[in-house]
């Protein structure tokens, strides 16, 4: 039990270099720093759980963990991985987004590099089937963290009306263009709009009377 405690320690430690990238937002304000180092750290160590044990349950013949573990781990690092996503994008650009998760996931990849690919007998490094799982989710994950951090969805499609267009379509300090746009569209019915005001209805008939005079 202490040795499996010093080791998820450990773990942890190793997860600390990767907190670098936060290092270099230098017009951030220092809570929000803080509050990102500690999310990214949450996400690698989930995403080091959840790369353990999906490699060793798929390469090794028995799984080594069981299975509710390797359920919980990835559902553990989904959940911060959109909780992390959400607060980078709101603090942050699209583009420095990306690069600071995914930065402080090649990090991640980079310092345990020795450690996956190593050959058990010291000969050198090797490709294994387990290595080759660990780097495949890896990489996964690196897609899943970078379409997180595309642009803010909930902007998109929004229409933002003109300044001069009034609230609640009111039209009696549009720009002309925008009253002869409405009579070349519905013609003299837009007239009997009952939502217009005393204005806006003079604005229309004095706009279609001047079309007609025009068309004479």
């Amino acid at each position: 039990m202490i040795q499996l405690i010093i080791v998820v320690f450990l773990g942890l430690l190793l997860n600390i270099p990767s907190l670098t990238p936060v290092l270099f937002l230098k017009k951030t304000q220092k809570s929000v720093k803080v509050s990102m180092a500690v999310r990214l750290f949450l996400l690698n160590a989930f995403l080091v759980l959840s790369l353990v044990t999906v490699s060793q349950n798929i390469t090794q013949k028995y799984g080594l963990f069981p299975i509710w573990l390797v359920c919980v781990a990835i559902a553990l690092f989904m959940v911060t991985l959109v909780s992390t996503v959400k607060f980078v994008r709101k603090n942050l650009t699209v583009g420095k987004s990306r690069t600071i998760i995914l930065s402080s996931f090649l990090i991640v990849y980079a310092v345990r590099f020795n450690g996956v690919f190593s050959d058990v007998n010291g000969s050198g490094y090797t490709i294994n089937g387990y290595n080759t799982v660990w780097t495949l989710f890896f990489l996964f994950a690196c897609l899943l963290a970078y379409i997180g951090c595309s642009g803010n969805s909930k902007n998109c499609g929004i229409y933002i009306p003109p300044a001069t267009v009034q609230p609640n379509g009111h039209k009696a300090y549009a720009p002309q263009s925008e009253i002869d746009t409405d009579i070349a569209v519905k013609g003299s019915s837009v007239l009997f709009d009952p939502n217009l005001d005393i204005v806006e209805q003079q604005r229309y008939r004095d706009a279609i009377e001047k079309r007609n005079n025009d068309s004479w």
